[in-house]
């Protein structure tokens, strides 16, 4: 999507923008705000009123991705919420979710965050929180609730963990290695994503909710 310049556009998604393109491409030690402040035709004095560092100006970039891919679920989540038919709506959540988290883009940033760990070890366990954790958190409690009407039964934190990581195992480990293989083909996600959700229904899954106890 191309961003409105000039002198009366909104400045921070336009440097917001410039950042990602230039981390992208240079990765987050060799990016420059020289080179960010000139793809979003800015200054670099006024980028620096909206960011103090470029360490600020990329855990602000890395969040903005996560939270676009976690707005992009809600619709899921809700149906989850409300499923009467919990293999369908898994499989709708299971496939929009690994087809978002593989986008080349966002898997480039993520090697660039596992790249500078060690330097700067702030910025990836804000990564891990927002990314992992917290999506782990929200499955967990859906999956409680689904386990609470009886679609489900078992530990519903590993029932969790061990969806993400069906999901995503094997899509990370492709992307890197191979980080020139490019976008994952569509009916390769879904079929993975498939699997997974017959796998963790196989080990939780009961048949639907409990029926109400008859009268009399």
């Amino acid at each position: 999507m191309t961003r409105a310049r000039g002198r009366g556009a909104p400045k921070e998604p336009l440097i917001l923008d410039a950042a990602r393109e230039v981390f992208l491409r240079r990765g987050f030690g060799s990016a420059g705000v020289d080179e960010m402040a000139a793809v979003a035709g800015i200054s670099k004095v006024t980028l620096y009123k909206y960011f103090s560092s470029k360490e600020q100006l990329f855990l602000a970039v890395i969040l903005r991705d996560i939270e676009a891919a976690e707005r992009m679920s809600d619709d899921h989540l809700d149906a989850l919420a409300t499923t009467t038919d919990l293999d369908a709506d898994l499989r709708g959540l299971a496939r929009e979710f690994v087809t978002t988290v593989t986008e080349p883009e966002l898997l480039r940033m993520r090697r660039i965050v596992a790249a500078e760990a060690e330097r700067f070890p702030e910025l990836a366990r804000a990564w891990d929180e927002r990314a992992r954790v917290r999506g782990q958190q929200t499955l967990t409690r859906l999956f409680e609730a689904l386990a609470q009407r009886g679609w489900l039964a078992g530990d519903m934190r590993v029932a969790a963990e061990q969806f993400l990581w069906l999901l995503l195992g094997a899509p990370f480990n492709v992307a890197l290695f191979d980080p020139a293989r490019g976008r994952f083909d569509d009916d390769e996600l879904y079929a993975h994503a498939d699997a997974a959700v017959r796998t963790i229904l196989a080990a939780y899954g009961r048949h639907g909710p409990r029926q109400k106890p008859s009268r009399g």
